[in-house]
């Protein structure tokens, strides 16, 4: 009988368990081999840092470069927004892989237990217990289960009846290359591009790690894993945007097809049980930001556990309830309002998202204040209170830089989106 069971090795059920393990008898399960595990490279921004503020951010193995650049590139505008402009970095380039490595890691030092190539098919609940069982008959008992399977447990979620987030399929890829060619050619940390030929759904984006730069986009519902990967292939070879910085760089052999979700369930707790990051679908529309929303779930799940654990508690769903009312209450009552505002204008622009998106970048360009405030949201560490004056301020100054026709087209979402 454990104290908690974790399903999931991702960022959020990482973080959870290095937590978890200071303090408990936790077993983690992950599907997937322990080599299989998926090499990513992610913006680490300053505000992730007090929900993990006990890894050593001047680890160059995990934190190899720091994130000091971005570009909201449009179609033929660089949208520029330079952290020494404001006296700080905004945080760091991860090499998320070593991240998590480095959590398991440590807990297994901190009496952890991990178990690879463990496919849950099978939760069952007692009354003093919860029983997971794996494909091959194997059960487990807990007091307490924590799901951490990202975009690819909902069948198990389902069967104990929690909701499931939007559900979106994604491409990316790494371009390999010696470190100094790759400072040369791309100038910034981060490449944020909207372009609806590539998708409806979401950005397509670039990222600098060390001696090597991710490239992925989101695709459309009606698109099959292979039509991605040809797509990938196109853009990379004909999208004259980005040639001048990714020319000279090797592809990675296969690129990654995996889903991505989005928008919250409704509830993250039942009866011995919680949801944490992606499966909970917390991650931010506009921007598909993961790591904050995962960290974030895992110090807050941390922090309701801990308490409950020491007084014996049956981890009932009143009891677990912290968790929900923390998590609305730090992240999505302000913060992710934001996106879902964001989401909602530029992703359903239509016709007009060309000309919304290539006005923003003019926007950033001449408007010190909106840099500021891009600035403030990745470095604040309290970020619940996060001020949505300055996006709705953002949006009125873009609204009255439209062409009139755009203008008539769009005044309807603007004014939904501020009140969203």
């Amino acid at each position: 009988m454990h104290d908690i069971i974790i399903i999931g090795a991702g960022i959020s059920g990482a973080s959870f368990f290095f937590k978890a393990s200071k303090f408990s008898d936790t077993l983690l399960l992950e599907a997937r081999d322990e080599k299989s595990l998926p090499i990513t490279t992610n913006i680490f921004a300053e505000h992730n840092i007090p929900y993990l503020n006990e890894i050593d951010y001047s680890d160059k193995e995990i934190f190899p470069i720091i994130h000091e650049k971005m570009n909201y590139m449009g179609a033929e505008e660089d949208g520029i927004v330079q952290s020494s402009e404001f006296g700080a970095p905004f945080g760091y380039v991860c090499h998320t892989e070593k991240l998590i490595e480095k959590l398991l890691k440590e807990s297994e030092e901190q009496s952890g237990t991990i178990q690879f190539n463990q496919k849950i098919t099978k939760i069952e609940k007692h009354s003093d217990h919860v029983e997971i069982i794996n494909n091959k008959g194997e059960s487990y008992s807990s007091r307490l289960i924590v799901l951490a399977t990202g975009s690819h447990g909902f069948d198990l979620q389902r069967s104990v009846g929690f909701g499931t987030p939007d559900r979106f399929l994604g491409i990316y890829t790494h371009l390999r290359g010696d470190q100094d060619k790759i400072n040369e050619q791309m100038a910034q940390n981060y490449i944020f591009h909207i372009n609806p030929k590539i998708s409806g759904n979401g950005p397509f984006y670039l990222e600098k790690g060390f001696e090597r730069i991710p490239i992925g986009f989101m695709g459309n519902s009606n698109e099959s894993p292979k039509e991605l990967v040809l797509k990938l292939d196109r853009i990379l070879a004909y999208y004259k945007r980005i040639q001048p910085i990714i020319q000279g760089l090797k592809k990675d052999p296969k690129p990654v097809v995996t889903y991505i979700s989005k928008h919250p369930i409704q509830s993250f707790s039942k009866d011995r049980m919680m949801v944490l990051g992606e499966a909970a679908g917390v991650v931010t529309a506009f921007f598909y930001e993961g790591l904050l929303c995962g960290v974030c779930c895992a110090d807050i799940a941390a922090k309701t556990v801990r308490p409950l654990l020491e007084n014996n508690s049956n981890f009932t769903h009143d009891e677990l309830k912290y968790y929900e009312r923390e998590l609305h209450r730090i992240l999505l009552k302000n913060y992710f309002v934001n996106g879902e505002g964001s989401e909602y204008l530029f992703y359903n622009a239509g016709a007009h998202v060309k000309t919304l998106w290539s006005t923003y970048v003019k926007l950033i360009n001449k408007d010190k204040q909106l840099r500021r405030e891009i600035w403030e949201a990745y470095r604040m560490h309290d970020i619940e209170n996060y001020d949505l004056k300055g996006t709705r301020r953002a949006g009125k100054s873009l609204f009255s830089m439209l062409p009139a026709l755009t203008k008539i087209a769009l005044s309807g979402k603007f004014i939904k989106a501020a009140f969203m």
